[in-house]
């Protein structure tokens, strides 16, 4: 099996892995009580924190449009181009205009949130699973690592992932989503970009490159994940047994929703750097769309007869 048709099989493996698990957290956060019980806590935790954070989140968010986003996508189309890569180009952009196009769809039409708890206690959002400015944030980063050469691609996975991780967490800190929708939008983001990545593998050639920024930005990321796994961890521990020794009608209090809150941002930061570590590790050194290198045909020099 040649080197582009293992590098797709194990792309499309993995954008049909996250399909699922976002299809798992969409079932278990907000198809169950005790789910949307969490993703309460966290919306209420929200809107305990400070007026200015919750303001400043929702500024920059704003910033995230139709035109903003349409003019990335010509970016990374633009990019490629000039990398010699169109085709590379088109398709992170296309993977990421499918993620965005998706998600709206999703929410609008397929995935609702039914009433299993009192949701006039935990409150509410108009918003809901997934989150459209996560898939929108996180798809370009992925794209902008998919269109980067190998040497680059690993500073482009920590700069690029910063602003998307970022976004995943204003949106929840703005009160606009709750962490499922979060999550669920990165999955999904991930799954349409590693999806074109996917066939571009298949079908373009492909060749090998450098790697001296990988080894840096798993460092990175590494450490990221360990830290915020940690905090995870110890606010998770709080949250679970509150949840589960109280009353559904309960409000929980305050600390108990910080901890939520605090719980949740962290671990879309975990998942957010876990996609874009498996996307560099899928890609390795493999340099998408190589350009094929015509053979400068020499002309033939017909011998002369010699003359004896």
């Amino acid at each position: 099996m040649r080197a582009g048709v293992q590098l797709a099989v194990r792309l499309a493996a993995a954008s049909v892995i996250a399909v699922v698990l976002a299809m798992i957290v969409y079932l278990v956060f907000v198809r169950t009580a005790l789910g949307q019980r969490f993703d309460n806590a966290v919306l209420l935790g929200s809107q305990e924190q400070s007026a200015s954070s919750r303001s400043a989140s929702a500024s920059t968010l704003s910033r995230i449009t139709k035109d903003s986003f349409a003019v990335v996508l010509v970016g990374i189309v633009i990019f490629g181009a000039v990398r010699r890569r169109i085709r590379l180009g088109i398709a992170a952009a296309l993977g990421a205009l499918i993620a965005v196009v998706g998600v709206d769809g999703l929410r609008r039409v397929i995935l609702q949130r039914p009433f299993l708890i009192h949701t006039d206690t935990f409150g509410g959002t108009d918003n809901t699973f997934p989150s459209g400015h996560t898939a929108t944030a996180i798809a370009c980063a992925l794209a902008l690592v998919i269109v980067s050469p190998p040497a680059w691609r690993g500073i482009c996975a920590v700069v690029a992932g910063s602003y998307a991780w970022l976004t995943a967490v204003q949106v929840q800190t703005a009160t606009w989503h709750r962490p499922s929708d979060a999550i669920g939008a990165a999955l999904l983001a991930f799954a349409s970009v590693a999806m074109l990545a996917a066939v571009i593998a298949l079908w373009r050639p492909i060749g090998i490159g450098r790697r001296f920024g990988d080894v840096p930005a798993f460092i990175v990321l590494a450490g990221i994940w360990i830290v915020t796994g940690i905090v995870s961890a110890v606010n998770a521990a709080r949250v679970l047994h509150y949840l589960l020794a109280h009353d559904t009608a309960l409000t929980p209090t305050p600390a108990v929703l910080d901890d939520a809150y605090h719980f949740s941002t962290n671990l879309t930061i975990m998942v957010v750097v876990t996609l874009l570590a498996t996307l560099l590790l899928l890609l390795g050194p493999a340099d998408l769309d190589e350009p094929v290198r015509q053979r400068q045909l020499q002309p033939e020099v017909e011998p002369q007869d010699s003359q004896t």
